[in-house]
């Protein structure tokens, strides 16, 4: 059973991580204590930090989109819900949440409207547009052996609204309203972080939804570390005991942090400070540690723990890899919910498809580029030949700016680079002469 809260409340510090409400009470804990130890509780936030670590890698380079003889696309990229947010704004909080939720549920939608023309919808500003729901809202699904959406129903406030291909319902109380989309298609997509294991599956599983488990874990780890520390702390008075009536009168005594030990004195002995051992608090820091390296290697992140140095190369290698494999799968999925998103647009505005292209960076090897044109540039220095540095210099390029550049550009820097060489070479020749 996914548990959306704790992932969401983990996420955003909020929850049973403000209230303290996720603290597990000790069995012998009274109520007293157990309340101020709510109110002192700190929530390391691990989750918020690896969340926002991957949106910001996975828009680091801003995806390029040519919309060719697509005007209608290119305005809604403008205003995608009609807030006034951006497509980049829009997709990098699509990103965000489906790290956290697993799948989001995206709505295209067009306002009715009864207007003559094309030109009158556009003059009042009707036009498609995007909204956001939760898998926590869906009250009803049903999926073809395809996996293309063939009923969705969603819980909204006081509302169910009924997507159909090719028609929609919305329910408010005994009143039904229903009309038909011009396309026979549900206009929803369904966007995840990764790829369902069956075609069927369209909800995943959140991908913080373990480390979200992990940090509830290290949050009751850390209150309980503060407490030992807490008694610990403070050395704890022994009290001599003569009788039952000194014992009665010292039941009410508050001394320091409130703690004393009544021994009866018959062996001797004085009053003394004595300390609990320190032992409990390092087998809970130990596990503590434990517990954020734990939280690391879920999120792919344990080669920027600080331990490079105790780790092979190989070992890193392999770990950044994991991440960047991740990274690449959650930017190929945005890459083709945003199609899909400029398919229905097209398809509310009268046309077959969207007929540009999108690309979302899918290269995040920052490691093996950097190291790649270290040796590229030292290799320059080397002036083998004229045709090995020309074929170099090309090799960088393609480095640098990447796979997807078209052909063309790509030629034309080719070109431009071989007439550069050919001129040094002319040069070099009628310096000899």
């Amino acid at each position: 059973m996914i548990d959306y809260k704790l992932c969401w409340d983990s996420y955003t510090g909020l929850g049973g991580f403000s209230d303290g409400s996720y603290l597990v009470k000790y069995p012998r804990e009274t109520d007293e204590k157990y309340a101020r130890r709510r109110q002192l509780a700190i929530y390391p936030n691990f989750v918020k930090k690896i969340v926002d670590t991957y949106v910001g890698a996975l828009f680091k380079v801003e995806p390029q989109r040519d919309f060719a003889t697509n005007t209608e696309y290119a305005e809604f990229c403008q205003n995608v819900d009609l807030r006034g947010t951006d497509i980049d704004d829009f997709m990098r909080n699509i990103a965000k949440l489906t790290l956290v939720y697993g799948t989001v549920l995206l709505i295209v939608d067009k306002p009715k409207a009864e207007v003559p023309t094309k030109a009158h919808e556009k003059l009042q500003g009707i036009r498609p547009y995007a909204t956001i729901r939760l898998p926590t809202q869906i009250k009803d699904i049903e999926i073809d052996s395809y996996g293309r959406i063939q009923k969705i129903v969603f819980s909204e406030m006081n509302m169910l609204r009924e997507f159909t291909p090719g028609a929609w319902k919305v329910r408010i109380g005994n009143e039904t309203y229903e009309g038909a989309t011009p396309f026979g298609e549900v206009p929803v997509v369904a966007v995840s972080w990764t790829d369902p294991i069956l075609p069927t599956d369209v909800i995943v599983p959140p991908f913080i939804h373990d480390i979200a488990k992990v940090s509830k874990d290290l949050y009751n780890a850390v209150s309980e570390l503060r407490e030992i520390l807490r008694n610990s702390t403070f050395p704890i008075l022994t009290i001599p005991i003569p009788d039952q009536i000194s014992e009665e009168k010292l039941r009410n005594i508050v001394i320091g942090t409130e703690n004393f030990i009544g021994y009866y004195p018959e062996k001797g002995g004085k009053p003394d400070f004595i300390a609990p051992p320190e032992s409990p608090a390092k087998v809970y820091l130990e596990y503590i540690n434990t517990l954020i390296d734990m939280i690391y290697s879920l999120a792919n992140l344990e080669f920027i723990k600080g331990t490079e140095k105790q780790k092979s190369g190989v070992a890193l290698e392999f770990e950044f890899q994991n991440l960047n494999s991740l990274l690449t799968q959650i930017a190929q999925n945005l890459e083709q919910a945003e199609y899909r998103i400029a398919d229905l647009v097209a398809k509310w505005e009268g046309k077959d498809s969207f007929k540009g292209t999108i690309i979302y960076e899918k290269d995040f090897s920052y490691r093996d580029v950097e190291r790649e044109l270290k040796k590229a540039m030292d290799a320059l220095t080397l002036n083998i030949s004229a045709t090995f540095d020309a074929e170099l210099k090309k090799y960088i390029a393609r480095l640098l700016l990447g796979s997807e550049i078209d052909d063309a550009t790509m030629q034309r820097i080719e070109n431009e680079i071989d007439g550069l060489e050919g001129l040094d070479n002319q040069m070099k020749n009628e310096l000899e002469l």
